[in-house]
């Protein structure tokens, strides 16, 4: 399995709750640039995000380009992708699907722990910036299991 790591792009400053914040201009504009980058994202079969407003409005950015792209994709919340979420419960839950390439959108400190996990280095040797995306390739979706193909950060395009 494919499994790309999309961290939400950059998001206003709190003002309510932070399940509220919305990306800014810039936010939107960086994950536009980053899905744009990815020639191989047109293999992704599901697109998994995290339920807050920052991280569904990345992962729309992301499905609106795969539909320019001729892929439609559902998104599907689930709340495995919060930032506090557990890395285990997420690849116990992408062992049990059968695909070959899914997009997860989510939020620190979550996406660095599993991109960490899954290739089995130190705790924030990979580093996720707001709008940076990893594809990390795994047999089994699993701690050390994984290889990481690349990372890109949006100020690298």
């Amino acid at each position: 399995m494919q499994v790309y790591i999309l961290r939400h792009g950059q998001a206003e400053p709190q003002q309510t709750t932070d399940e509220a914040r919305n990306l800014t201009a810039k936010g939107r504009a960086d994950i536009a640039s980053i899905t744009r980058a990815v020639t191989d994202l047109k293999s992704v079969q599901q697109i998994w995000v995290s339920s807050l407003v920052r991280a569904q409005q990345t992962a729309q950015i992301a499905g609106d380009f795969l539909a320019h792209q001729g892929v439609n994709i559902p998104l599907k919340a689930t709340d495995l992708l919060m930032p506090e979420g557990a890395p285990s419960l997420l690849f116990d839950a992408l062992q049990n699907v059968q695909l070959e390439s899914i997009l997860l959108v989510s939020h620190q400190p979550l996406v660095g722990q599993v991109i960490d996990l899954l290739c089995g280095s130190y705790s924030g040797y990979h580093p996720m910036n707001t709008s940076s995306m990893a594809c990390v390739d795994c047999e089994i979706v699993a701690a050390k299991m994984g290889k990481l193909r690349w990372l890109r950060h949006v100020d690298e395009q």
